[in-house]
């Protein structure tokens, strides 16, 4: 049957819902997962070891030596370490909870942070820092990007976007 357009349907004999659906979004790293899981599971990791070295700091600081204290506390007084971490603790929270609810803007926290860092390791000449804080900016940027664009939404996840090499 022809329309206005000169072009023609073609009845695939099977109802328009039960079609697979082609993935839009990215992949992370080409073939892993979706921008979404990988975002949860890196801000999960990033999560875990910010509260593991906030322990750590703050159980050096009572119990290290005194020198072990200077050397800690050469750069940054001990108030400052806790309010760096817990601002990374935040950052690394606010991305899982965009990531889980297909909200933007609490990604661009996490976003934030990682250009703050990915800079400061720039000016302090830390390339392999800068490294790890452009990885950990990718999936970041690319899930905010298929959040505005539309492509990743709570109903085009589970029937096209959901993807992984690993997980359930």
């Amino acid at each position: 049957m022809s329309n206005n357009n000169n072009t023609t349907e073609i009845s695939t004999g099977a109802p328009v819902e039960n079609l697979k659906k082609v993935k839009q979004g990215h992949s992370f790293l080409g073939c892993l997962c979706d921008m979404r899981r990988a975002v949860i599971i890196l801000d999960t990791l990033g999560f875990i070891g910010s509260i593991i070295g906030l322990v750590a700091i703050i159980i050096y600081d009572k119990y290290g030596t005194e020198d072990d204290k200077k050397l800690l506390l050469d750069s940054y007084s001990f108030g400052a370490l806790i309010a760096i971490y817990s601002a990374v603790i935040i950052a690394h929270l606010s991305g899982i909870i965009g990531a889980l609810t297909f909200t933007i803007c609490p990604i661009l926290i996490t976003i934030i942070m990682d250009i703050s860092y990915a800079v400061l390791a720039g000016l302090d000449h830390n390339w392999i820092g800068l490294g790890v804080y452009i990885f950990l900016l990718y999936p970041h940027v690319f899930l905010c990007n298929e959040l505005a664009r539309g492509i990743m939404t709570r109903e085009t996840y589970r029937s096209q976007e959901r993807q992984s090499c690993c997980c359930v």
